[in-house]
Protein backbone atom coordinates (compact mmCIF):
# COMPACT_ATOMS: atom_id res chain seq x y z
CA UNK A 1 0.00 0.00 0.00
CA UNK A 2 0.76 3.76 -0.73
CA UNK A 3 0.11 6.82 0.65
CA UNK A 4 -2.09 9.36 -1.23
CA UNK A 5 -0.82 12.89 0.23
CA UNK A 6 -3.13 14.71 -1.57
CA UNK A 7 -6.71 12.91 -0.55
CA UNK A 8 -5.05 11.34 2.59
CA UNK A 9 -5.82 7.80 1.58
CA UNK A 10 -3.71 4.38 1.13
CA UNK A 11 -4.05 3.23 -2.13
CA UNK A 12 -2.88 -0.52 -3.80
CA UNK A 13 -0.03 -1.33 -6.10
CA UNK A 14 0.86 -4.00 -8.43
CA UNK A 15 4.00 -5.18 -10.14
CA UNK A 16 4.13 -2.11 -12.31
CA UNK A 17 5.38 0.04 -9.53
CA UNK A 18 4.79 3.37 -7.23
CA UNK A 19 4.44 5.82 -10.12
CA UNK A 20 2.14 3.68 -12.73
CA UNK A 21 0.36 2.52 -9.09
CA UNK A 22 0.12 6.35 -8.73
CA UNK A 23 -0.96 7.38 -11.59
CA UNK A 24 -4.11 4.86 -11.76
CA UNK A 25 -4.87 6.48 -8.20
CA UNK A 26 -4.84 9.50 -9.49
CA UNK A 27 -7.15 8.73 -12.94
CA UNK A 28 -9.60 6.91 -10.22
CA UNK A 29 -9.78 8.91 -7.56
CA UNK A 30 -8.63 12.52 -8.26
CA UNK A 31 -10.72 12.44 -11.77
CA UNK A 32 -7.48 12.85 -14.05
CA UNK A 33 -6.07 16.15 -11.73
CA UNK A 34 -2.07 16.21 -11.31
CA UNK A 35 -1.66 16.01 -7.17
CA UNK A 36 -0.51 19.93 -7.67
CA UNK A 37 -3.86 20.84 -8.36
CA UNK A 38 -5.26 19.10 -5.78
CA UNK A 39 -9.11 17.15 -5.46
CA UNK A 40 -11.59 18.25 -8.12
CA UNK A 41 -13.94 20.90 -6.63
CA UNK A 42 -17.33 20.92 -6.46
CA UNK A 43 -19.00 23.46 -9.27
CA UNK A 44 -21.79 25.67 -8.80
CA UNK A 45 -23.38 23.73 -11.65
CA UNK A 46 -23.41 20.96 -9.86
CA UNK A 47 -24.65 22.00 -6.62
CA UNK A 48 -27.85 23.54 -8.73
CA UNK A 49 -28.22 20.09 -10.19
CA UNK A 50 -28.34 18.34 -7.51
CA UNK A 51 -30.76 20.70 -5.67
CA UNK A 52 -32.81 20.24 -8.60
CA UNK A 53 -33.00 16.86 -8.37
CA UNK A 54 -33.53 16.42 -4.87
CA UNK A 55 -36.82 18.82 -5.38
CA UNK A 56 -37.99 16.73 -7.88
CA UNK A 57 -37.69 13.24 -5.49
CA UNK A 58 -39.34 15.66 -2.76
CA UNK A 59 -42.15 16.70 -4.72
CA UNK A 60 -42.71 13.40 -6.68
CA UNK A 61 -42.22 11.46 -3.12
CA UNK A 62 -44.79 14.21 -1.91
CA UNK A 63 -47.29 13.19 -4.89
CA UNK A 64 -47.00 9.73 -4.74
CA UNK A 65 -47.61 9.28 -0.88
Amino acid sequence: MFWCDVCKCAYPHGPEGPGAAFEAHSATQHAGNSPAEGVRQITGRQVVIGLLILVAVAWAARFFA
